[in-house]
């Protein structure tokens, strides 16, 4: 099947023109492949770069694509990046289309807070869009509490809630190589790198001891990867997202009135139930009060498809 993508682009491209004209923010998603004629194709723009996520061969299509883009903006760096299950050669599947990598932008600006950006790294450059509006709550809701982000990844979320005036924001995460990453978006938000923001370890071994000492958090982000890793320190094997298991352990955290921010990114269960599970697993020591999606670069008419968050309040 021939995929007309000038006609796809453009119209993605139109159907974001609130997104384009903001002044708030200068990164969205440009094109939703899964919904918008093409799975498997995302384009995300960053500043003035754009990158071009392929799981099917469709290199002979990326001249192409590539020109669509340049008529919508003005970009200065377009970098196609094929998926490892390819099979391809990385030199293969990860080059630039247009411009110089070298011209790829350090960060980018949303809501006024800077993030790290690493072009050329084969998983996430840095920002996951679809949880922009995650971002935004959390720097609104973060004022005077000490916040705890787990699987932090580049510490976005802990970030947002600095900049929201947190008290403290501690990331864990099991990967050192993500530290520099963090640390450079601390200094570029004028943000104090304390020796304790950071704690690389195994969150089945670290939450356990953390509760043993009696620590206690204003604010918790639980955002697990869609297949949490399995863990010698856990007594069981993690499937999943793992919530049960993670929350139980995250409401002996929260201390009464705090918040616990829960990002769903799995479609084996509804909203409903990812919610329920949530309740139950904190013992009914939590409440729901609150509940937000990905905006409109993420388009899909079954939520239950797209990112889902969840704020739930210690009783």
């Amino acid at each position: 099947m021939t995929i007309k993508w000038q006609d796809l682009i453009e119209k993605a491209w139109n159907d974001r023109k609130v997104l384009n004209e903001s002044d708030e923010f200068d990164s969205w998603r440009v094109f939703h492949g899964y919904t918008e004629g093409a799975p498997g194709v995302v384009i995300e723009k960053f500043g003035t770069m754009a990158l071009v996520e392929f799981k099917d061969d469709i290199r002979e299509d990326l001249d192409v694509i590539k020109d669509a883009l340049l008529q919508c903006f003005p970009f200065t760096l377009i970098m196609a990046k094929g998926d490892q299950t390819l099979g391809l050669r990385l030199k293969n599947r990860m080059f630039s289309l247009h411009g110089d990598l070298a011209d790829a932008p350090e960060f980018t600006k949303e809501y006024g807070v800077y993030y790290s950006l690493l072009a050329d790294t084969m998983h996430n450059c840095g920002l996951y869009l679809d949880a922009r509006p995650v971002r935004k709550w959390l720097a609104n809701h973060s004022e005077g509490r000490r916040v705890l982000n787990l699987f932090s990844f580049t510490g976005s979320l802990g970030i947002a809630a600095l900049k929201g005036n947190a008290k403290a924001a501690i990331h864990l995460d099991r990967s050192k190589a993500l530290l520099p990453r963090i640390e450079k978006s601390y200094e570029k938000n004028g943000l104090d790198f304390g020796s304790r923001s950071f704690v690389k370890g195994d969150i089945y071994k670290h939450l356990p001891k953390a509760i043993k000492s009696g620590q206690q958090f204003e604010g918790i982000i639980l955002d697990p990867p869609p297949t949490v890793y399995k863990s010698p320190y856990a007594e069981h094997q993690p499937k999943g997202q793992d919530f049960s298991k993670l929350v139980s352990m995250c409401s002996k955290l929260l201390s009464q009135g705090g918040w616990l921010i829960c990002l769903f990114h799995r479609y084996d269960a509804t909203w409903d139930e990812s919610d329920a599970e949530i309740i139950e697993s904190s013992g009914h020591t939590l409440k729901m009060t609150e509940r937000f999606t990905s905006e409109c670069d993420f388009p899909d008419d079954n939520v239950d498809r797209k990112l889902r968050v969840t704020v739930f309040e210690k009783i």
